[in-house]
């Protein structure tokens, strides 16, 4: 089985749900089996590739929210609203 693309983004939060991912510890290792980070705040991608998944954190609080929303719709087959 291939590996999926993940993104992760934060948009009107406070980024808690990023600090919880990462405090699953070891078990990110489980994690990175199955998918690789492409874009993340943790991660220095540049731009927002095609990705299968994207984790979407916080809130479209401003006119810069919602045109990094439809972009990262547009590149991603699925989005989960995360926290």
């Amino acid at each position: 089985m291939a590996k999926k693309k993940l993104a992760t983004v934060w948009l009107g939060g406070c980024s808690c749900c990023h600090m919880s991912l990462l405090d699953i510890d070891e078990r990110i290792l489980e994690v990175a089996k199955l998918a690789d980070f492409v874009k993340s705040p943790i991660v220095d991608g540049k731009g927002f590739p095609e990705v299968d998944i994207t984790l979407v954190e916080g809130a479209v609080c401003s006119d810069e929210h919602v045109e990094e929303a439809k972009l990262l719709r547009s590149r991603s087959n699925l989005v989960v609203a995360l926290g």
